[in-house]
């Protein structure tokens, strides 16, 4: 992540290419001197939906990216714009759809993963906690490919409540635990939206999330290894839930 006086900057023809889908989040495109075509290409398009762009000489742009891999451009974006947890709430029971909430993943690294995967399954929307969660930042953005551009995500002070109230106004909760879960290839949705929440990979999901929920899944292990980092997990249970859902 680098850090300028109106914003933060992401790196990479595929991140900033997919930012572009949301062209109101950017500040500015910064393209260096010698970059390629694919660089240069998306500047142009990044120029057609109105984003101001801005040629540097090489030397200027690599001192600017500090050793990242950057492929000749890179974007600066405002601050994080995040959906209204509630409005999101019924935006999801009204599609029927999936929504995810993760409950204490504080490794930028994961959530990127997470909001990669989510975007991938066309899931409705993401719930992180306030505190004990990494924010969605560059390296979340550039870990996600630029799916946190394409995937509502939410702030929620407690997430045990966002569950209770997920219940309340319609969808069908349920939490991956490592062990003493249902099988998830056994689960049966009822016809209604499904909130999942997977929990870090230390902890899990915390005891009183995991008590209002519906139901517990578990991912079954052929081979008794019990370790998947939440990225892989989520994708798992995502492909399994998604064929279900209406």
């Amino acid at each position: 992540m680098t850090r300028g006086a109106q914003g933060d900057l992401i790196w990479g023809i595929h991140a900033v290419e997919e930012a572009l889908s949301l062209p109101e989040s950017l500040q500015e495109c910064l393209v260096d001197a010698g970059a390629g075509k694919g660089a240069r290409a998306v500047a142009r398009k990044a120029e057609a939906l109105g984003v101001a762009c801005r040629v540097l000489p090489s030397q200027a742009f690599r001192e600017l990216a500090r050793g990242r891999p950057f492929q000749g451009v890179a974007a600066r974006v405002a601050p994080f714009k995040y959906a209204d947890p509630d409005e999101l709430i019924v935006s999801v029971v009204s599609e029927r759809g999936v929504v995810l909430a993760l409950d204490q993943v504080q490794d930028p690294q994961n959530l990127g993963s997470v909001l990669r995967t989510a975007a991938f399954f066309g899931v409705k929307g993401v719930f992180l906690p306030k505190d004990r969660s990494a924010p969605v930042s560059p390296a979340v953005v550039r870990a996600s490919a630029g799916g946190a551009f394409r995937v509502p995500v939410a702030r929620v002070v407690n997430m045990a409540r966002l569950v209770r109230g997920g219940r309340d106004a319609g969808l069908f909760a349920i939490a991956a635990v490592a062990q003493g879960g249902k099988d998830v290839r056994d689960i049966r949705l009822p016809d209604a939206g499904v909130l999942l929440v997977m929990g870090s990979e230390a902890e899990g999901v915390r005891r009183l999330v995991r008590e209002s929920c519906d139901a517990l899944v578990t991912i079954p292990s052929p081979g008794g290894f019990e370790s998947l980092n939440v990225g892989v997990a989520t994708g798992i249970l995502l492909h399994v839930l998604t064929r279900q859902a209406p």
